[in-house]
């Protein structure tokens, strides 16, 4: 087996993980040749993509349940193909994985949130927004019929325990939940020689 590592980085891991998808197993030899390179470039399709696909997985799959939905938030394709041909038929319909990992972490983030009032739409919204959907805080206060003032300090908490405090100069930074998932997976897929480990300077 080879001791090349596949990946440059787990984030590049990841997306690879969370993108595989099973068309990739009708990929000609031409295909094959002509499409850019997976992670570092090794070009992983077919029955090799899945297998490494599914290592991946397993790792991620071994993380406490908030660090996995939280990283499948921040990288899981938020829409996936639809082939249906329905003359209605956007070719898109909503990723279920993103969803649930959306919906999970929305009930969860009710215990950062006590003693504060929220509601269900407006927690979903935010976690959605900090999480790559394009809506700004004024909207999501329309939508939800939440004062601009309230949706911002409900913002303000949730995106403190997602992203952490961010380090001023001079000061420590608090890492929030999902620079704690980042270290767990990048360990993870670095023991298992899946990532390409940084050469000490």
């Amino acid at each position: 087996m080879t001791e090349e590592r596949l990946f440059d980085s787990s984030h590049a891991a990841l997306v690879f993980a969370f993108n595989f998808s099973g068309q990739q197993y009708q990929a000609s030899a031409m295909n094959k040749a002509m499409t850019p390179q997976i992670g570092s470039g090794k070009g992983l399709v077919g029955v090799d993509g899945a297998a490494q696909a599914g290592m991946i997985r397993r790792e991620l799959g071994t993380l406490p349940e908030l660090h996995r939905m939280v990283l499948t938030a921040r990288l899981a394709p938020r829409d996936v193909p639809c082939e249906c041909t329905r003359p209605c038929c956007s070719g898109r319909l909503p990723n279920g994985e993103w969803t649930d990992a959306i919906v999970w972490l929305t009930e969860r983030a009710m215990q950062q949130l006590s003693g504060s009032f929220s509601h269900y739409r407006v927690r979903r919204s935010i976690l959605e927004k900090i999480f790559g959907v394009k809506i700004n805080l004024s909207e999501i206060a329309e939508l939800c019929g939440v004062h601009r003032n309230s949706l911002s300090e409900l913002n303000a908490k949730l995106k403190l325990w997602i992203e952490g405090e961010k380090g001023r100069k001079g000061l420590n930074s608090s890492p929030g939940v999902e620079a704690v998932a980042w270290l767990a997976i990048d360990g993870l897929l670095k023991a298992k020689g899946m990532v390409r480990c940084e050469e000490a300077a």
